[in-house]
């Protein structure tokens, strides 16, 4: 780890000291140009957005009336622990804001401005949570990276624990349970967690944004034990790299905002017919149109991505549901032609698109023959493979199917029951 120059606070993290009700804390604020490029597009690209997008997706967030991100506080704690638990507190509540800047009487917001209130030792907690709920009070939405598990409930801890001197009221308020607050890592975890795996704030910075930390920054496992060391020696050199990394941490915030809410923006999607999001998200996208009832959304979402998706298991995948999808609205011919595109571009021994076939057959056109030899083509394309361990128990159930086929088709018309195959 990267070693900082000793010094007090006051030398390495520019601030002022701020006096309340609660006493004394410390706050760092720095401002950033809306013009200033976070990832692909610039701060300000976000103010023409909504926040409301994402209300279909997670009511629990109540983000029916949040319509302008002018209002919204992005929110970021640093704490004594990585847990939660009487214990511990946060020391350090970061806010990033658009205001103008630094004159109010601009009107327009100019800047992203980000205030991280510090309290140099515990005793400062309370000035800490004033100070917060008098900024916050301004605000009617909050944004957070987790904090639907972690900041919020914390600091609604710390203010029930101090209640007698700072009590949850006025901008305090906005972090109850009840008020709105986008988690920016549900939505996160949607579009990206299928590509990406890791769906942590910094690998997001990473692979979405294209960003790169400087030295500067401390892995967060660490930042508890160095704030133990700053109040027990009062040197501030790695501090410093704290205030660095959760200022990073919410003008992050801001560019993620930028790219989900675009992403989940459907009535965008609908207007321009361009894929908002990377290729590869597509398909966790349509995934999301699909559970929320999106259905027309949901079946051009998948045909895109199946447009530029390259990979044999995506676009099996996509086949698959793209064939589900169509399956269940009873669109059978239109069903039949993503099966035999899926077999037919797709290499592999999976049976699926086979088997659906050889029922669709069966089952809506009453040609047994067709059923038949679709039915026999899976099974040779499986015995024919060096391995179909992810297709268990399809080899008997084909035979089955074959075998019944079979019989029904050597059946004389004048013999058979008069009742209908069971739909296996």
């Amino acid at each position: 780890m990267r070693r900082s120059a000793a010094g007090p606070l006051r030398d390495l993290v520019p601030g002022t000291l701020i006096e309340n009700a609660g006493g004394v804390c410390y706050v760092s604020t720095r401002a950033y140009p809306l013009e200033e490029a976070r990832g692909p597009a610039p701060l300000g690209s976000l103010l023409g957005l909504a926040p409301a997008v994402f209300r279909r997706y997670y009511p629990a967030f109540r983000l029916d009336a949040a319509t302008d991100y002018q209002r919204a506080a992005f929110l970021d704690t640093e704490t004594t622990g990585l847990g939660g638990g009487a214990g511990v507190y946060a020391f350090m509540v970061g806010v990033g804001v658009f205001e103008p800047w630094p004159d109010p009487a601009l009107g327009a917001s100019t800047h992203f401005v980000v205030r991280q209130f510090f309290m140099r030792s515990p005793a400062e907690e309370r000035a800490v949570l004033i100070a917060l709920a008098r900024l916050l009070d301004a605000y009617e939405l909050t944004v957070t990276f987790n904090g639907r598990s972690f900041d919020l409930p914390l600091l609604r801890a710390r203010y029930a624990q101090n209640r007698r001197f700072a009590p949850l009221r006025s901008g305090a308020a906005l972090l109850a349970e009840d008020r709105p607050h986008l988690d920016l890592l549900h939505p996160a975890r949607r579009l990206w967690r299928k590509r990406l795996q890791s769906c942590r704030l910094i690998n997001l910075e990473t692979m979405i944004l294209g960003l790169q930390r400087s030295e500067d920054d401390v892995p967060g496992y660490l930042i508890p034990a160095l704030y133990t060391d700053y109040v027990r020696t009062g040197n501030a050199a790695e501090m410093r790299r704290v205030f660095y990394h959760n200022g990073e941490d919410i003008v992050s915030m801001v560019a993620l905002a930028e790219r989900l809410s675009r992403a989940f923006d459907e009535t965008a999607y609908q207007e321009t017919g361009a894929p908002p999001v990377h290729a590869e998200d597509l398909a966790a996208l349509a995934r999301v149109y699909e559970q929320t009832g999106q259905i027309d959304l949901a079946e051009t979402a998948y045909r895109r991505a199946l447009d530029t998706v390259r990979a044999p298991r995506e676009r099996a995948d996509l086949f698959a549901r793209l064939g589900q999808l169509l399956k269940k609205q009873k669109r059978w011919v239109e069903a039949a032609d993503v099966w035999q595109l899926w077999l037919t571009s797709v290499p592999g021994v999976d049976p699926t698109p086979y088997e659906e076939l050889a029922k669709h057959c069966e089952w809506h056109l009453n040609d047994l023959e067709q059923a038949e030899m679709w039915t026999a083509w899976a099974l040779h394309t499986l015995r024919g493979a060096s391995t179909a361990h992810g297709f268990p128990g399809a080899s008997s159930r084909l035979e089955h199917r074959l075998a019944r086929l079979q019989r029904r088709r050597q059946t004389p018309p004048s013999d058979e029951s008069g009742t209908a195959p069971t739909h296996e």
